[in-house]
């Protein structure tokens, strides 16, 4: 049986230019994804979709041990690196095209978090909500070099502009960071709308609340609450948590999540 039960939802919000965020739940093959396209339409929501269906790709084509070899991830990354510079290649109307990339792989009882840009990767567990993911931002960099202080960098003009993202380069180097689930915690990707929209203190309060209910009521939870919030930015939510480990013999078919995406305002366990 999956151990992992997922869902994820995605909206425009305020956004005028459409969505340019994608998701990938993929619990057969251990994978989940959320992208955040840049360059504006048409070219934006393309680079999140084929940045994260090449990572997907790419992945599938490891051996379950090899889908944690640092390695590997990084040729993964390599390929959906390339494929986000093909679309742009030879198109002046693409210039400046690319995309966040947070995964979550996920083989034999561990995992591995990748992660380019500022989209962001939590655990939640017993009440207590830890950012895993560093923001690849150029005020964060700032911030982590004690160039700039927290409260200077809430007003820095240059705060969206992101120091590692697909598309732009010829290379980028992920962040790979080892994964540890215990039975009934909480994973939730996000692209960098929810951040903008829920603070960290009100979102640990929204899945305290509603994560005793399962992924597709805890994902519309946290949705509700983003879009209360100030972002104009599209939001992107997926929330997937490890299962208790069932008895011998029970039915593995039961509580299967289906394999899917989430994009634009539909939601779901295998979202299109």
């Amino acid at each position: 049986m999956i151990p992992l039960d997922a869902f994820a939802v995605s909206e425009q919000g305020r956004s005028p230019d459409g969505n340019e965020d994608y998701a990938v739940v993929a619990p057969e093959d251990g994978v989940f994804i959320v992208a955040d396209g840049m360059g504006g339409r048409p070219g934006g929501d393309r680079a999140s979709r084929v940045g994260a269906e090449a990572f997907l790709d790419q992945v599938r084509r490891l051996r379950p041990r090899e889908r944690l070899d640092g390695r590997s991830l990084r040729r993964a990354i390599a390929e959906a690196n390339d494929a986000v510079r093909a679309l742009a290649r030879g198109d002046p109307t693409l210039t400046g095209l690319g995309t966040t990339l947070s995964a979550v792989v996920w083989a034999g009882g561990e995992g591995r978090i990748v992660h380019v840009g500022d989209s962001r990767v939590y655990r939640y567990r017993q009440g207590n909500l830890e950012q895993l993911t560093a923001d690849h931002t150029l005020v964060a960099e700032l911030v982590a070099r004690h160039h700039l202080s927290t409260e200077a960098a809430r007003r820095y003009p240059l705060k969206n502009v992101l120091s590692r993202s697909l598309g732009p380069r010829g290379s980028v180097q992920p962040d790979i960071v080892p994964l540890a689930l215990a039975p009934g915690d909480w994973l939730l990707l996000a692209t960098d709308g929810l951040a903008q929209s829920l603070p960290a203190r009100r979102l640990a309060s929204v899945i305290g609340e509603a994560g005793t209910d399962g992924a597709e009521v805890l994902c519309r939870a946290v949705m509700a609450a983003a879009l209360d919030g100030p972002t104009e930015d599209n939001i992107t939510v997926l929330t997937a948590r490890r299962r208790a480990p069932e008895p011998e013999g029970a039915d593995e078919a039961r509580g299967a999540v289906r394999r899917g995406e989430a994009r634009g305002n539909a939601g779901g366990e295998g979202a299109s």
